[in-house]
């Protein structure tokens, strides 16, 4: 991991100088050359924010679908990835150089502006937090520094300096009411909106290190609405198609992925003989809109659509912390009513696209004794607190789909709370373990003397021991 500048700032800057006439005339007094320093500090943004949706929305995102049973890779690389055959070539930590370079020096340049600083220390959280559930212990506090060698730090020590930073980001934020952004792909400049995210995240990362008392506090300040929620939203270019929604970009590459006969699909269809589906939940129109299918690209209707948005920080997942924490740290009642709250936005068919709005869907509010031992949702006679918790992670599981929301339970609730997690099988029946981590990149390992002898895929990380 070296101290260099990302491509895509090199490759701005010459875009720019490439508009420039006579670019070679007196070479040594060109008033025309362009250097880093020249470039508004607010222009690094739009780079960092696609860098960073490529990173959460790519290959990684795919690859925590397969190993929590919600997608099926069925050809070339992803039925690879999908049968755990990786290497440690697989993997990239592109997101160091494309978003925490940038926005670091962002940071460095615009101190006056505490919505930029705001901005930056949310995304730098993003990228690393999804990097430290992925891989374990990452480089963090030496990353992106004079450092040729940077240490790897303890995964629980990156997420506990993530809450200071997205502190600083919610001060920030707070502070920020009336300064001026000049671009900003994912927001549009909305200073709320980036506020919610940093205290959902914060919310987040809490339950990824079991600090569930925390994670209901910071929840209680995060995304209040759908449309506050952090999602990609594609572009339909003509001619272009980067742009579009990354589900729709791979399967126009083959039928490389899909949901097949996952479990996820199992759950929602009513004629699987193990759905979710019951007198006061009707998955119809979930089902349609998840459905993948991976003969083509164009027949998609629902969530790999060609323009369909992605989720990336949500509403509903925000809905879904405060219904976990608060079953686990407040009260039977608390849970259950974030749990409605959640329920009563499903039922409002929001969260449909007008392709499976019109098919059936019904989310009726559970009541106390729809827990109880013989009630609808506790068929096998469990306690009653630990059926509303597993009802809530099977939610989380199934309003999670496309986002790594999933793979992080699994790996969290396995041998905490194994008898609410939800049971999806191996991907291969000669394994005998799930993934539990991501490989170390290739590059790292050769170019970083620090990097330690990579633990394997089966190797259980420090927040989940």
């Amino acid at each position: 991991m070296k101290s260099i500048y990302i491509k895509y700032i090199l490759v701005f800057v010459t875009i720019i100088l490439s508009g420039c006439e006579n670019i070679v005339d007196d070479l040594n007094k060109n008033p025309n050359q362009l250097t880093l320093d020249a470039v508004d500090a607010g222009l690094f943004l739009n780079g960092a924010e696609l860098s960073n949706i490529n990173i959460q929305l790519g290959a990684f995102s795919r690859m925590a679908g397969y190993y929590s049973s919600q997608l099926i890779g069925f050809e070339q690389v992803d039925q690879e990835r999908f049968l755990y055959n990786v290497t440690n070539t697989t993997f990239g930590w592109d997101g160091y150089q494309s978003v925490i370079t940038p926005m670091r020096e962002m940071r460095g340049r615009t101190t006056d502006n505490p919505f930029y600083q705001g901005i930056s220390k949310v995304l730098e959280a993003h990228l690393i937090g999804t990097y430290a559930s992925l891989f374990g212990d990452i480089p963090y506090s030496e990353a992106v520094s004079d450092i040729e060698d940077p240490r790897f730090d303890d995964q629980r020590t990156v997420f506990d300096e993530l809450q200071i930073l997205l502190q600083e980001a919610i001060d920030d934020l707070e502070n920020a009411d009336g300064s001026v952004i000049i671009e900003d792909y994912i927001f549009d400049g909305n200073r709320l909106k980036w506020l919610e995210s940093a205290w959902t995240l914060k919310a987040r990362y809490y339950m990824h290190t079991k600090e569930y008392d925390n994670a209901y506090n910071a929840a209680q300040n995060g995304i209040s609405s759908s449309g506050n929620s952090m999602v990609f939203d594609p572009l339909n270019v003509a001619g272009e198609n980067s742009t579009k929604n990354k589900y729709f970009i791979v399967l126009s590459g083959g039928p490389n992925t899909g949901t097949g006969d996952s479990y996820l699909i199992r759950l929602l269809d009513n004629s699987s003989g193990m759905s979710r589906n019951n007198t006061k939940t009707d998955e119809t129109a979930r089902f349609g809109y998840y459905s993948i299918d991976q003969t083509s690209a164009e027949i998609n209707l629902g969530i790999a659509n060609e323009l369909e948005p992605q989720p990336m920080i949500t509403y509903q997942e925000n809905l879904l912390i405060l219904a976990e924490a608060g079953a686990r740290t407040q009260s039977f009642t608390i849970g259950l009513g974030h749990l409605n709250e959640l329920r009563n936005f499903l039922n409002t068919g929001a969260f449909l696209n007008s392709n499976f709005s019109s098919e059936p869907y019904t989310y009726d509010a559970y009541i106390a004794s729809d827990f109880d031992a013989g009630g609808i949702e506790n068929m096998d006679g469990i306690n009653p607190d630990r059926a509303l918790l597993r009802e809530i992670i099977e939610e989380r599981y199934v309003s999670g789909f496309t986002t790594f929301m999933p793979f992080d339970d699994a790996r969290r609730l396995k041998k905490s709370d194994s008898d609410v997690a939800v049971p999806f099988p191996l991907n291969v029946p000669t394994a005998t373990q799930n993934v539990e981590r991501f490989l170390y990149p290739e590059d790292e390992i050769l170019s970083n003397q620090m990097a330690p002898e990579d633990p394997g895929l089966f190797e259980v990380t420090k927040v989940n021991q």
